[in-house]
């Protein structure tokens, strides 16, 4: 099973036709975690799941979708409304809480994963707007792959190009 995870898009539906149309596929779901700046029921969203950004005005987008697959459960939001910039504690409550073994966020336009007490957590970082130490890649998503015995992240950049050196692979 892999999912794709990407945020913080800012108006660019450029970027975000061209990603799902090359990952929609491949994904067994693609996730979009907020600041888009478009129409909820925009085209380009069908059959992405979609969470509303603080940037996101429509009140028809959801706050967190929990989407339960066949192999595990993800929780997924924009990551405002759980202090994200200065605690990721808060977001892995509720994602226990609603018995994840995934979290997906944005927010931050900074990537990152990290596996926290059996809990997998996944920033996309901002496809548009990037952040921080990896900004110099000028926006990155995050495909996962889920096997029974791993979890691996594969980043890309806006050209749909691996980014090799921010593969991680973690232990299920």
């Amino acid at each position: 099973m892999q999912y794709l995870f990407i945020s913080d898009a800012h108006g660019d539906i450029k970027i975000l036709k061209k990603i799902f149309k090359a990952f929609n596929v491949r994904s067994t779901q693609i996730f979009y975690n907020g600041d888009s700046e478009l129409a909820a029921n925009d085209p380009v969203f069908l059959n992405v799941l979609t969470v509303k950004g603080n940037m996101d005005f429509d009140s028809q987008y959801a706050k967190k979708n929990i989407y339960v697959g066949t192999e595990v459960t993800i929780f997924q939001t924009h990551g405002h409304l759980y202090d994200v910039n200065w605690t990721l504690a808060e977001l892995i409550k509720t994602a226990k809480k609603n018995n994840a073994q995934i979290v997906t966020f944005g927010h931050t336009h900074q990537l990152g994963v990290e596996k926290i007490e059996d809990l997998l957590i996944i920033n996309p970082g901002s496809i548009s707007q990037p952040r921080g130490t990896y900004a110099k890649y000028g926006g990155t998503f995050a495909l996962l792959t889920v096997t029974p015995e791993s979890y691996i992240v594969e980043y890309f950049d806006r050209d749909l190009t691996l980014l090799n050196e921010l593969t991680t692979k973690f232990s299920r």
